[in-house]
């Protein structure tokens, strides 16, 4: 899909663009222009969806950019899957009028059905449906087990001042995870790390690197694409054997605000995730961040496991809508 994907791009750059606009591949230096319209658009957000991080994963699949330079609107597409064509924006800065204006120019090379728009603000929903956007129909929605994907139950802030001082009962859960020394080390990404981390990443999904189709396993597709990007990861290490364990990476969006982009581990070394991640938000605290967005959830359980554990002060509803091709 991605060889027939670049082709249409190409055949159709005459057509769609403007003479102030671009269409094209995302590409690393797009962070920058991220983080120039976030800070333009959002200068106070608290939004999973404006961190870089999660740009690049939600477009792993075909992904590309519209930018317009006289109003800065941007907008970020994707497919669903590698075998599903529909169009996903997972994140845009423009007005609900302009969204439909550029998606109504979507090519048929394409040959997406519908485009899904993620993370809209619930009570923003009124603001785009006389555009022709609407919510899913019924027995619509992103899967059958969850319905707006991650962000089926909200986005979970906590305070990392709370967090690190952990007083009262409502830590109590986490003050217990805390109590035995695990014997880890955690120290920054180095690039000699890359096989080791994808190799954790493989493992997750039950496979091995060398293993075929290792690229397709859901943990590795979904994550392969962190250890090169400009991130702030973490990599845990067993000082008993020396072996690489587990990945952390975070995705900072304001001199205050960090995301919680990715947190994998070996299946035995799960039992350590909730020490490292404490050691890592601790860590980011002292770098001056107050906030720490841990994102949504697809699954109740990982939701209440978010809650009972880190004590969020906060929560961020979002929702899907889409928009009909065909």
């Amino acid at each position: 899909m991605n060889g027939n994907f670049s082709t249409s791009i190409q055949e159709i750059n005459e057509d769609f663009f403007y003479s102030s606009t671009s269409l094209g591949k995302i590409l690393p230096s797009d962070k920058n222009l991220l983080e120039k319209t976030v800070k333009k658009f959002r200068p106070y957000t608290k939004n999973y969806e404006d961190s870089w991080g999660y740009i690049i994963q939600a477009t792993r699949y075909g992904g590309f950019k519209w930018y317009d330079h006289e109003t800065g609107a941007l907008i970020f597409f994707g497919r669903k899957s590698d075998t599903d064509p529909t169009l996903v924006i997972p994140n845009f800065f423009a007005t609900p009028r302009y969204l439909k204006k550029i998606i109504s120019r979507i090519p048929k090379q394409l040959q997406a059905p519908r485009v899904i728009l993620k993370n809209i603000n619930p009570d923003d929903v009124s603001k785009f449906t006389p555009y022709g956007f609407h919510p899913y129909r019924k027995n619509e929605g992103w899967s059958t087990g969850a319905l707006f994907d991650d962000q089926t139950y909200p986005q979970t802030l906590i305070d990392l001042k709370q967090l690190t001082e952990s007083k009262g009962k409502k830590y109590h859960k986490l003050r217990n995870s805390l109590r035995k020394n695990p014997h880890l080390t955690i120290r920054r990404y180095r690039k000699t790390d890359k096989a080791a981390v994808l190799e954790i990443f493989a493992f997750k999904d039950g496979n091995m690197l060398v293993t075929s189709g290792v690229e397709k396993g859901m943990y590795y597709a979904s994550h392969a694409m962190y250890p090169t990007a400009s991130l702030d990861k973490f990599v845990i290490i067993n000082e008993d054997t020396h072996e690489m364990i587990g990945f952390i990476g975070f995705s900072d969006i304001s001199p205050i605000v960090t995301i919680a982009i990715a947190s994998i581990f070996k299946p035995e070394a799960k039992k350590f995730r909730v020490w490292c991640e404490y050691q890592i938000l601790v860590r980011k605290y002292q770098e001056g961040f107050q906030i720490a967005n841990l994102g949504g959830s697809e699954y109740e359980g990982d939701y209440h496991f978010k809650v009972w554990t880190f004590r969020p002060t906060e929560e961020l509803e979002k929702t899907h809508l889409v928009y009909d091709l065909q």
